[in-house]
């Protein structure tokens, strides 16, 4: 089995010699239990892994090439002192914005998005190989999922046929995703806006409404961008019902 550990996109993290996956499935809104047991209806679980995290692992493996090979490198122990504490700091800012910024965000998008957004924080992602994947049952399963009401995202390699549910369904989902992302961004440099300036300033909280008028309104096109994606994945599932 291989793993996938992101709940933003489709990582291919250290897979096995044997195999070589080149087929990546997101699955937003399910159990991994729910998605296991329709994965092993349609797709066949000897042929795939699942693995599902809410936590943003991705970000995280980009913390950690900031210091690939940084500790082999350091001259001393003071040189690995430093490493180890930029390394720490860096973790407690990422700990920090996942449990702060990350949820509070998905939070007020759940609230403008109806209770989709929070979907977006039960992420169950599939490795396969294609050549083992037949399209017409990948199509099953992405049908099966988007009467669930999950968001299904595909990527597949060149040459691979995707059908036509599992090809809008990524569409629908790549937009869904953006929103999110887009309105996560705004937020994350509003934080770091609003932090450098009450200890820059030494006058408290910025509180300009020009400026707050400017993040809120990125912010809404997030989450115009969010609830198109939300629309489309439900005119999606109501035209390819069973």
């Amino acid at each position: 089995m291989i793993s996938a550990p992101d709940v933003n996109e489709e990582p291919n993290v250290d897979p096995p010699t044997d195999i070589e996956a080149d087929l990546f499935i997101s699955v937003f809104g399910e159990k991994k239990e729910e998605v296991s047991e329709s994965l092993a209806g349609h797709l066949g679980e000897e042929d795939t892994h699942l693995y599902q995290t809410w936590v943003n692992v991705s970000a995280m493996r980009r913390l950690g090439f900031l210091f690939e090979g940084g500790v082999e490198s350091a001259g001393g122990v003071f040189d690995i002192l430093c490493v180890l504490t930029i390394a720490a700091a860096l973790i407690a800012v990422f700990a920090f914005w996942q449990v702060i910024v990350y949820i509070a965000v998905i939070v007020v998008l759940t609230i403008f998005s109806g209770g989709a957004a929070f979907k977006f924080l039960r992420g169950s992602f599939i490795e396969a190989v294609s050549e083992k994947i037949p399209s017409e049952k990948l199509e099953s399963f992405v049908v099966d999922q988007l009467a669930g009401g999950s968001f299904i995202h595909v990527r597949a390699p060149d040459g691979y046929e995707l059908k036509y549910a599992s090809k809008q369904s990524s569409t629908s989902t790549k937009v869904f995703r953006s929103g999110i992302y887009f309105a996560l961004f705004i937020a994350t440099i509003f934080m770091i806006f609003e932090v450098a300036y009450y200890f820059l300033a030494g006058v408290g909280w910025m509180t300009d409404l020009v400026v707050l008028a400017l993040f809120g309104s990125g912010f809404l096109i997030g989450i115009a961008v969010m609830d198109l994606g939300v629309l489309l994945r439900r005119q999606l599932a109501g035209r390819v019902r069973y």
